[in-house]
């Protein structure tokens, strides 16, 4: 895999990268009611819901699950079959039994609330480099790299890099994704990453570059150019 040399331009491309993201985040972020709040418990139970499902199939059945089980605590009073029964449209029980063990494990070993540390997070039933990214970055506005395969496509895209299924697990991507996410508001360039991801850097090979404020410094629209002369 090619390797990304850290000198003054690779910082400068960071941060237009960061500050073309919030602008067009501005604009175009999406609004769900996980996104509208900093409770790293509800952070938790979208995530698991959102794997491999649309937000939008996901939002109703999460607003009635938090308004009904508004802790980890409550979770474990009503017990694994009523969560399985709960989550029952969305047509996956193992979720069911991650959350309810998630919820056994957070309140017999901490009391009720998450950890404010990934390698404990990560220990949990359920919980990967995805969610745990999720939960630190999300919750507590830290400069975790919440990476996937869509965040990995922008920045593979604009710096030119092999995307692969393990992409997400790069120790290489990992460090973009940080120096990107790296300042006071990683919450927010990552919102706006993830729905730049969904609406102009999209999958396939015709992702919408003419629409795009960042293809003046991306390597794939380059190319891409090049071949349409």
């Amino acid at each position: 895999m090619r390797t990304i040399t850290k000198d003054k331009n690779y910082f400068k491309k960071i941060k237009v990268i960061r500050t073309e993201l919030l602008m067009w985040g501005g604009q175009n972020i999406r609004e769900f009611p996980w996104r509208e709040t900093s409770d790293p418990y509800k952070i938790a139970i979208a995530e698991v819901m959102l794997h491999r499902t649309k937000a939008d199939q996901v939002k109703d059945i999460y607003e009635e699950f938090i308004l009904k089980y508004p802790d980890f605590e409550s979770i474990v009073r009503a017990g694994r079959e009523a969560i399985k029964a709960d989550l029952k449209s969305l047509g996956l029980f193992w979720r069911a039994d991650l959350l309810y063990d998630m919820a056994v494990e957070v309140v017999e070993k901490y009391g009720g609330k998450l950890p404010l540390d990934r390698k404990k997070l990560m220990a949990m039933p359920g919980v990967g480099n995805y969610i745990s990214a999720a939960i630190l970055c999300f919750g507590y506005n830290l400069p975790e790299p919440v990476l996937d395969t869509n965040t990995v496509r922008v920045l593979g895209r604009i710096f030119g890099l092999n995307i692969t299924d393990s992409s997400r697990r790069s120790k290489l991507f990992y460090d973009i994704m940080y120096d990107l996410v790296n300042f006071w508001d990683p919450k927010n360039v990552s919102f706006s990453l993830i729905d730049f991801a969904n609406v102009i850097c999209i999958p396939g090979e015709k992702p919408r570059c003419k629409i795009c404020n960042l293809r003046d410094i991306c390597t794939f629209f380059q190319i891409e150019s090049q071949y349409l002369k």
